[in-house]
This record gives C-alpha cells, sequence and structure tokens, in this order.
C-alpha cells in the first residue's frame, strides 16, 4: 500500500505543478492586455493521514487551493482618484488650447493686429482727410474688423457647443460602462458563489471602473456577494445586477439668449439631476461655464465698448457735405455687428472733421485724429455691468483704470496663464500617474523573465515528480514480480 500511497502523492504533484504550467501560460499569453492582472496558483497540501505506526501524520500531496490574481486594492484606489483628477486638468487644457487657437496672438491675422490697423487707418485719415483712397482704405480696414469679430465669437460659440456635445457623449460613455459592470458583476456574483475567483472577470470589471472614475467622481464600495456597488453624486448608479441610466436634458430656465445653459444631466428614473463635480465631465463643464464665458463676455465688453466710443465720436464730427456724422457701427448683437451701409456706400460720410455749424471745415482731419486716440484712451470698466456697458468712456469723476488695448492684451494674457496653469497640471498629474501605474504593474503586471523562471520552476517539479512515480513503479515491480524468483 505504500507504493500506492506514494504513487498517488507524485500524481498529486504533477496535475498541481500542470496546472501551475497552465496560469503561468495564461499570464505569458495575456503579457499585452490591457488591464490585465497577473495570476499565480497558490499551491497547499491535501490532507494528511494519520500514521498509525507511530506519532504524527503522513502527507498526502499537494493541490492548487486557488488561482488568484495578484493586485493591490489600496493602489488600485489612489489610481483611479488621480485619474479622476487628470481627466478635468486635461479636458480643461484641450479647451483652452482650442480658445488660444481663436484668437491667434500674438500673430499678424490676430485681433490686436486687426485692431491696430483700423486705428492707424484713422490717423491716416487725419492727415488726408479728402482723400477717396485713404477713406477707402479705412473702410477695408473697418470691414476687415468686424469680420474678425465675427469670426472669432462664431469660433468661441463652436467651442461652447463642442464642450455641450462632448458632455453628452461622457454620458453615453457612462451608461454603456454601467451596463457592462452590471452584466459582469451578475456573472462575478454566480462564479463567486461556487467558490470560484473569476479573475479575468475582475480585470475587465476594473478596467471599467477605471474608465468611469476618469469620466466623473464616482464612488465604488464592495459587497460580500463579489459584486460592487457604484454611486454618483450621492445616488446609486450601479447596485450589483441592476444599472441605472444617466440622461442630457436641455436646462430649465436656460442660461439667457448669450448664453444657453449647459446640457443638464438627470436620472433617467426620476429626472433629479446629477452633481457632477470632478472627471473629465467636471472638468468640461467648469471651464466652460467659467473660463470659456468670462472670455466670451471681456470679448463682448471690448467690441461694444469700442463701437459705442468710436459712435459717440463719429456722431460728433463732420462728414465732406459739411453734416454730422452717423453711427459708424452698426449691429445689435456680434454676429450682425458690421460698418453703416451708408457709410460704406458713401465714403464722404466719414465725419473726420470737427463740426462747426457757424465756419464748417470738411477738409479738416482734426475730428479722425480724435478716433485715432482711442486706442490709448483711458476707459473705466464695470465688472458687474451687462457686457454691453461694461467698458465705456469716463464719466465725471469716474476713476479710468485700463485702455481698449490694455484691455484686450489683459483679456489674452489671463488665457495664456490659464492655459499654461491647465497644461502645467495636467503634465504633473500624468507624471503622478505614469508613477503609479509604474508602481501597480511591478506588483500587477507580467513580466515575461519572472514567468519564463516559473515556468521552468514548475517544469522541473513535474519532471521530478513523474521520475518519482517511475521509482514507485520499480518498487511495485520488484515486489510483485522479482521476489517470485
Amino acid at each position: 500500500m505504500a507504493g500506492f500511497t506514494g504513487i498517488h502523492i507524485a500524481k498529486t504533484g504533477m496535475a498541481a505543478q500542470q496546472k501551475a504550467l497552465e496560469v503561468t501560460a495564461h499570464n505569458i499569453a495575456n503579457a499585452n492586455t490591457k488591464g490585465y492582472s497577473r495570476q499565480m496558483a497558490k499551491m497547499a497540501t491535501t490532507a494528511p493521514m494519520p500514521f498509525v505506526e507511530g506519532k504524527g501524520s503522513l502527507g498526502s500531496g499537494v493541490k492548487v487551493a486557488e488561482i488568484t490574481r495578484v493586485r493591490d486594492d489600496f493602489l488600485s484606489m489612489q489610481i483611479r482618484k488621480e485619474m479622476n483628477t487628470l481627466g478635468a486638468w486635461d479636458n480643461r487644457s484641450q479647451v483652452l488650447e482650442q480658445i488660444e487657437m481663436v484668437f491667434n496672438e500674438p500673430a499678424e491675422t490676430g485681433l490686436n493686429e486687426v485692431l491696430s490697423r483700423f486705428f492707424d487707418s484713422w490717423q491716416d485719415v487725419s492727415l488726408h482727410p479728402e482723400s477717396s483712397p485713404v477713406r477707402a482704405v479705412l473702410m477695408e480696414n473697418a470691414d476687415a474688423l468686424t469680420q474678425s469679430v465675427r469670426h472669432i465669437h462664431q469660433q468661441l460659440k463652436t467651442v461652447r457647443r463642442d464642450i455641450d456635445d462632448q458632455v453628452v457623449l461622457k454620458v453615453m460613455e457612462m451608461n454603456s460602462a454601467a451596463e457592462q459592470i452590471k452584466d459582469l458583476n451578475t456573472q462575478i456574483t454566480q462564479a463567486a458563489s461556487v467558490g470560484s475567483t473569476p479573475a479575468d472577470l475582475l480585470d475587465r470589471r476594473d478596467l471599467l471602473v477605471d474608465t468611469m472614475s476618469q469620466i466623473a467622481d464616482v464612488t465604488i464600495q464592495a459587497s460580500r456577494s463579489g459584486a460592487i456597488n457604484m454611486y454618483l453624486g450621492g445616488r446609486t448608479l450601479v447596485q450589483e445586477g441592476t444599472a441605472y441610466q444617466l440622461k442630457t436634458a436641455s436646462h430649465q430656465g436656460g442660461g439667457g439668449a448669450d448664453w444657453p445653459a449647459a446640457p443638464s444631466i438627470v436620472w433617467e428614473r426620476d429626472g433629479r439631476e446629477v452633481a457632477v463635480r470632478g472627471g473629465e465631465i467636471g472638468g468640461l463643464l467648469e471651464v466652460r461655464d467659467v473660463n470659456v464665458k468670462t472670455y466670451m463676455e471681456d470679448f463682448s465688453s471690448l467690441v461694444w465698448g469700442l463701437s459705442q466710443a468710436v459712435n459717440d465720436l463719429h456722431e460728433q464730427g463732420m462728414d465732406l457735405e459739411g453734416e454730422l456724422g452717423q453711427s459708424f457701427f452698426v449691429g445689435d448683437h456680434l454676429e450682425n455687428w458690421t460698418v453703416n451701409a451708408d457709410i460704406k456706400d458713401s465714403l464722404y460720410k466719414v465725419a473726420a472733421a470737427s463740426y462747426d455749424a457757424e465756419k464748417p471745415n470738411p477738409g479738416d482731419g482734426s475730428w479722425a485724429v480724435k478716433i485715432a486716440q482711442l486706442r490709448q484712451q483711458p476707459m473705466v470698466l464695470h465688472k458687474e455691468a451687462p457686457v454691453s456697458k461694461r467698458l465705456t468712456m469716463p464719466g465725471e469723476e469716474q476713476v479710468a483704470t485700463t485702455t481698449l488695448e490694455n484691455f484686450y492684451r489683459d483679456s489674452v494674457a489671463r488665457l495664456g496663464v490659464d492655459s499654461q496653469e491647465s497644461q502645467r497640471m495636467t503634465e504633473n498629474q500624468t507624471t503622478l500617474l505614469e508613477m503609479m501605474k509604474a508602481r501597480q504593474d511591478a506588483i500587477s503586471g507580467v513580466s515575461i523573465d519572472e514567468e519564463l523562471a516559473h515556468m521552468v520552476q514548475f517544469q522541473m517539479a513535474y519532471q521530478a515528480n513523474a521520475r518519482l512515480i517511475t521509482t514507485f513503479d520499480d518498487l511495485l515491480d520488484t515486489v510483485v514480480n522479482r521476489m517470485l524468483r
């Protein structure tokens, strides 16, 4: 009987080493699989047998007690937190980079250059007030200014609209991931109920959780059944085998004609709004309703301040026919802001002279000088006023704090600072995340060299157990076949 016991022990050893080799093969096959965690065959002794001839017990072999994945859950939680922060900064950085491209400063085609050419044209008109070609150049530069303004405004609206579209896509991505996690929860729970540890399913679920953590500030809670529950904004998003869908809806009340409200994210089950503060969605909403709104309002304030200042002066000047000037710019919105058609059609209506009803001098260019000097004219900034009245000429006892050129340059400079900060934070978060993922790869990643070393180890152990069976076979052969001779 002792020989048969030895064969049984060697057989369990061969089976265990073979199973360990299969786990090694699975690791090597998934060395480049995203989200895969290295698996390990944990071996344990089988139940010992009593040693009837003396004290102690006799071992009965080995078994693979568990095939488990190697993973640091605390490190995974830290990575998800940093991914959430990175998602917010990365999206903010991308949007600000788009806005920088819209303004395109400093450049020969930027608004600052176009604005300078407009004022330079007024300076030329003051030197040659009766010259039709000089007035024609003024009209061309004024027209180029209005076209640039309308183009920049449309581009900024496009950026804002793109943000809204991205929010909708991110919500759809959240819903898809939640559905997949719900299905994986069911499969994992079923496997866990029969004592199995479905490592591959857990990896797939963790990869989806990582994705959702980057999109929004979700929280995760594990249940005893092996499933996980997910929460967003304090409410359940996934509860074991049930997923609750999100949707986007138009914000009731809107944000006004000039600033439509962002799509609100609500629960499909009852329409209650979801408060998303972090991740890619949170970053998109913040940059839209804080940064983009500020830049668009500053831009509108500049245009309306310029338009009002030029119109006020032009209406006080005198054209070549000795009449008071008209409004130089017309339009009630940036989308239709343009040069007065009457002035474009009749260049003599450019009011470049000082108005004097008694001694008219239409050939005077002194009033054009005043308009040209508006570029450095001190202006009053009313921060709480509507954008159309935020930048005005100083009245009595009002303290001027800026000029048209300085206001625009300050706005562009602030955009540059915000963009650089976002890029720096994105780079810092990326570096931090790479370091943490490197630690995770060192723990959970597959090392081909290490797996090959394990393969040799398990192979040699398998061969040793096979050799034992051969040895015990020789012993039994001696007892059965040779002792009778």
